[in-house]
């Protein structure tokens, strides 16, 4: 009578190799499913982003070099970036997509102020004929981290719009939003007003900063 030795040893490899080739089989459907996930998260954050509404500005095209008026009455300076992402907004208290956005717009600059500190500012420039209308809108005080600035006479709003877009529209619209990066560029605009606490819009400007 043989030994039983050798069959089972062989019994054992081949249940080493089994055991082998399905550990391997697992990992492969696993790395299949994580790139499917992934590939499909980023397929709903191209659908939503497109959804929100960014018009790309590419090349990027250098932010106009303007004067704006501070609450002071002093003259303010845009883009004055210090190599933050800047988000300009125009506006009027007199525009009532305007004052719809406002506060989600306030909230989604507050947290990404938080998360990424020093490398984000936001900046709303009001087309109002006067600071009172302004002070009133925001119940007397300025909000904190938002920096509010006036061009009644839209100067600043024309050199924006235009530079974006690479000629000058017949009209301007209100609101509108720009995206300046740390070298003074205009990389993206937003025309007319959004729900600011979409995903999308935090992802997009996120996005920005890297």
């Amino acid at each position: 009578m043989g030994s039983p030795g050798p069959a089972k040893a062989g019994g054992g490899r081949r249940t080493l190799k089994f055991v082998a080739a399905a550990v391997v089989g697992v990992a492969v459907a696993a790395a299949v499913v994580g790139k499917l996930t992934r590939d499909g998260a980023a397929e709903t954050a191209r659908r939503e982003e497109a959804t929100f509404g960014v018009a790309r500005v590419a090349p990027p095209v250098a932010a106009p070099p303007v004067q704006v008026e501070g609450p002071d009455g002093r003259p303010v300076a845009l883009p004055a970036s210090n190599g933050a992402l800047t988000f300009v907004n125009f506006w009027a208290t007199w525009c009532p997509p305007c004052r719809s956005e406002m506060p989600s717009m306030l909230q989604l600059g507050r947290e990404i102020s938080e998360r990424h500190p020093g490398r984000f500012r936001m900046v709303a420039v009001s087309v109002d004929d006067g600071w009172p209308e302004v002070q009133r809108f925001f119940g007397g005080r300025l909000p904190g981290g938002l920096t509010v600035v006036r061009d009644p006479e839209q100067v600043a709003t024309r050199a924006y719009y235009c530079a974006a877009r690479g000629a000058c529209p017949e009209s301007f619209k209100f609101p509108e939003s720009y995206v300046v990066d740390g070298q003074g560029r205009i990389v993206a605009y937003f025309v007319g007003d959004r729900d600011w606490s979409a995903p999308a819009a935090r992802r997009i400007l996120e996005g920005l900063l890297d």
